[in-house]
């Protein structure tokens, strides 16, 4: 029998695994494979009845204390992996002193044999890469880096769903090296370069190996693989791939070529990225992947013979006219001519932290914040021109040019990266084509940390040139007022402004704050650092309640003013503090000089039309309002925000001419249709509302369509519909506590899923009490919880939450209706009687009554309607008192 030495006892021997060796609970069956580091055994699972794969360390790397001890911590990490596209870990152990794991059998069939079995469909390929791009976000998104993908390593169960495995060997991202000095991890033909030469493996080093497989899937051969392995090291480091071929689908060339560049820095840096193009290339093909692959051949195209030299001349005197009209750059830009065209609808794409550290990523997302809100100083220069403001490029998650289009219709999209070098820093500019994912501009800018405080100034300047708007010199001070001269200062502020994006959470509101103020201690003349304090503590009294915070930022916006008073922001500042606490007057002053210095600024003008909405000044709200609209006619923002005035208005047909008048826009933003949907569904036209969130999907899936159209669907009685888009928006974000309780909702009342949904319902409460604790008197959480706690027969806790929301908020009409939905749950009918009349005695609409289920026999009920007409006169029911 063969042995093998135990790390720790030399004299010890490992028994050889045969069929019929029991491994704990585990009976092997056969070896079904083996590679450089492990052995892989088909196994019965003797306590479930099922067959496992056992992987085992190979047992020559057992005698390394060290590898074992990180090889289990990593494996055990990957076992937290959960992915319908990741072979499922389901335990991690040891045996006869050998490491191994035990995870899911797939009855199928490896990729490679796929590649080797004949002609593949583009469709079929594409959706397949998806796929497999999916299950390693998955993995990198925790952390795990694999280190070896290939195709042998991609299993395709009879279902035909690939399955990546051999995550047992993966890294933790972060962690040190698993592998020795000297040595390398991986199969050499998928290596990146970096890792050829001794670097460590991170997101770029998976995306490299996972280029090489898709070039096979396309082509049948590998990219690199010569007649020796140091030939094929050799290719890699030093050598370009052939292309892929005609028949391939547009655009995807370009996607190969990018997990292929050698410089990791200029390869894709995210999988998200990755995932964003290859869905733009998936709407050009029509085949989905259902395991196998076609034998269908490439299709032929036929070509068209043109007479090139009229064809030309025509085109050339037609541009030059059109030109000389004023329309010619938005059409030789249309036309693929480069340059910028007329109209620009602009995102600040987040830079890409090549550094890694959390301080450079604060400095990165604070250099996104600054530069979106200098550029959008630009609209008043360039009447076409509106930029996406940095919070909805952060609040939907885009990071890619493709990706800001199908968000926003943005038609232009600023990328870089940004990196701290020995002794200075680098910021790498791209301005990008968003409909054609082509690079219109590029630039590079190198500052000494000496000069720091420079960079946003010569950047400013770089993406003015880059947009082609032209400025008067006397213009420029506007995109550089309220610097620093102190490079440690300025860059204090941007990690500043990069920690305050995130201010739900407390920690980086005060983090902002000591960076806001250690900078203004660097440079007590630094305007703008006084303005991030003002902001960072009306921050903390809006979210916290904090009074102090209140006090401290009016002091500092104040103080920011008095060293520069050119500052718009600040001024904005100033009005959301003083209208956010009832100061309206001195809102419309701070909002006016605001519009002195940027006359077109959204922000400002949205500002003033909320004060003239508080203050009953309802002409003078629409004026602004309409205002924005005539800026920007071609922006359907502003005719949303008119409609939405009209909706609190009661003026129904005013609202449905502005909504009309979007839809004539055809925005091609999935956040359009996304607000769209909300006018609709305020005028109650409810299939108007769907049909838009609809068409948001269409345009890309997303978030919040999925949930909006998981709630409609709910009030319509169409449970298992409202079931399916509340688990599609929970795969996109599962973070949300509301959408769990909308879940646990359609649970509730579709047949067979009770129990499902009372476990979704404690998810629901777990979540929700967490955010409790950021905010404890937040009415949306309190009333949340306390009909969570009732559905689940909780009735201690369901009042005790019930009565905290109604004696904050005795009159709001949505906590009275509260009142009677935890009352109905908890089988106290006379209650809920006595809160729902409540409610539509206040204003609240019989119909949201009626479309929610819990009510159905309440409604029923004919002492409804004698509370309703005795109680029409009479005083309205003791809000303070929870039955």
């Amino acid at each position: 029998m063969e042995e093998y030495p135990n790390h720790n006892d030399k004299t010890q021997t490992h028994v050889i695994l045969t069929k019929g060796t029991m491994v704990t609970h585990y009976r092997i069956i056969e070896k079904i494979g083996a590679g450089g580091m492990g052995e892989v055994y088909l196994a019965e699972d003797t306590r479930l009845i099922r067959n496992v794969a056992l992987k085992f360390l190979s047992p020559y790397l057992c005698q390394d204390k060290d590898f074992r001890s990180r090889f289990t911590r990593e494996a055990q990490a990957a076992a937290k992996l959960d992915h319908p596209n990741i072979v499922t870990i389901h335990e991690v152990s040891e045996f006869q002193g050998r490491p191994f794991f035990a995870m899911q059998y797939i009855e199928g069939q490896s990729t490679r044999e796929c590649i080797e079995s004949g002609v593949r469909s583009s469709g079929q390929v594409v959706d397949f890469v998806i796929q497999i791009c999916d299950g390693l976000r998955a993995a990198h998104h925790s952390g795990i880096i694999h280190r070896d993908i290939k195709p042998a390593n991609i299993l395709i169960g009879r279902d035909g769903r690939p399955k990546l495995l051999d995550f047992g060997l993966a890294m933790v991202e972060g962690s040190e090296k698993l592998t020795k000095p000297g040595s390398i991890a991986g199969t050499v033909g998928y290596l990146a370069p970096e890792i050829l030469k001794g670097k460590q493996a991170d997101q770029r080093t998976d995306i490299f190996s996972l280029g090489v497989v898709i070039y096979e899937l396309f082509t049948g051969q590998q990219p690199f693989r010569r007649g020796s392995e140091a030939a094929t090291i050799n290719a890699i480091l030093n050598e370009t791939p052939e292309p892929l071929g005609a028949d391939v689908p547009v655009g995807l060339q370009k996607i190969v070529d990018k997990t292929l560049d050698k410089n990791p820095v200029t390869r894709y840096q995210h999988i998200d990225d990755l995932l964003t193009d290859l869905s733009q290339v998936k709407h050009d093909t029509h085949s989905p992947w259902i395991g196998g692959w076609s034998k269908v051949p490439p299709t032929s195209l036929r070509r068209i013979r043109l007479y090139p030299k009229l064809v030309g001349s025509l085109a050339l005197v037609v541009l030059l006219m059109l030109w000389y009209s004023g329309k010619g750059r938005d059409v030789f830009y249309w036309l693929g001519f480069g340059g910028v065209p007329n109209t620009i609808h602009l995102a600040v794409l987040p830079f890409t932290n090549i550094g890694g550290t959390a301080s450079s990523q604060a400095f990165c997302d604070g250099l996104l914040e600054t530069l979106t809100s200098k550029l959008t100083l630009l609209e008043q220069y360039q009447g076409p021109l509106w930029v996406v403001p940095a919070s909805e490029v952060r609040e939907v998650e885009i990071a890619s040019p493709s990706g800001a289009r199908r968000a926003f219709g943005a038609t232009l999209a600023v990328t870089g990266s940004f990196q701290y070098l020995d002794s200075s820093v680098r910021l790498t500019l791209n301005l990008v084509d968003t409909k054609t994912d082509r690079q219109l501009r590029s630039s590079i800018i190198d500052d000494s940390m000496i000069s720091l405080s420079a960079l946003q100034d010569s950047t400013m300047i770089k993406l003015v040139r880059m947009l082609e708007v032209e400025l008067q010199p006397k213009d420029f001070h506007l995109l550089t007022e309220g610097g620093t001269n102190v490079p440690e200062a300025y860059n204090l502020y941007l990690q500043g402004r990069g920690y305050l994006q995130r201010f739900q959470k407390v920690e980086n509101i005060d983090t902002a704050i000591v960076m806001f103020q250690n900078a203004v201690a660097k440079d007590p003349q630094y305007a703008l650092a006084y303005a991030g304090l003002g902001e960072a503590y009306w921050r903390k009294y809006e979210v916290y309640g904090d009074q102090r915070a209140l006090d401290l930022s009016i002091y500092n916006s104040q103080h920011a003013v008095e060293l520069n008073d050119q500052l718009t922001p600040v001024y904005i500042t100033l009005g959301l503090v003083h209208s956010g606490t009832g100061r309206y007057e001195q809102a419309i002053e701070d909002f006016g000089n605001a519009l002195t210095l940027d006359s077109v600024s959204h922000r400002a003008l949205r500002g003033l039309a909320t004060v003239y909405e508080s203050l009953g000044r309802l002409d003078s709200a629409e004026s602004i309002y309409r205002r924005v609209v005539e800026l920007k006619p071609d922006y359907w923002s502003g005719n949303l925000d008119l409609g939405f005035f009209y909706v609190t208005q009661g003026r129904r047909e005013d609202a449905l001419d502005q909504a009309r008048k979007v839809q004539e826009l055809e925005p091609d933003g999935f956040v359009a249709w996304n607000n769209l949907g909300a006018l609709y569904y305020y005028l109650d036209l409810w299939s108007d509302a769907r049909a838009m969130w609809e068409r948001s999907l269409e345009i890309e899936p997303n978030y919040g369509a999925y949930s909006n159209l998981g709630s409609i669907h709910y009030m319509e009685g169409r449970y298992v519909d409202a079931a399916y888009m509340c688990e599609q928006a929970l795969e996109a974000n599962d973070r949300d506590y509301l959408v769990w309780g909308n879940l646990a909702s359609a649970y509730y009342w579709i047949a067979g899923k009770r129990q499902k949904s009372l476990a979704t319902y404690r998810r629901a409460i777990q979540m929700a009490e967490e955010q409790r604790n950021l905010h404890p008197q937040e009415l949306t959480i309190l009333s949340a919880l306390a009909e969570y706690y009732a559905a689940i027969k909780d009735t201690t806790k369901a009042l005790s939450f019930a009565q905290e929301a109604i004696s904050i908020a005795p009159n709001d009409v949505e906590v009275m209706i509260t009142m009677g939905l935890v009352n109905e749950w908890l089988g106290k009918r006379d209650a809920a009687l006595n809160w729902v009349t409540e409610a539509l005695q206040h204003g609240y609409e019989l119909k949201y009554v009626e479309s929610l289920p819990i009510f159905q026999q309440l409604l029923t009920d004919p002492r409804l309607h004698d509370l309703l007409e005795t109680t029409r006169d009479e005083p309205h029911y003791d809000s303070g008192d929870v039955k």
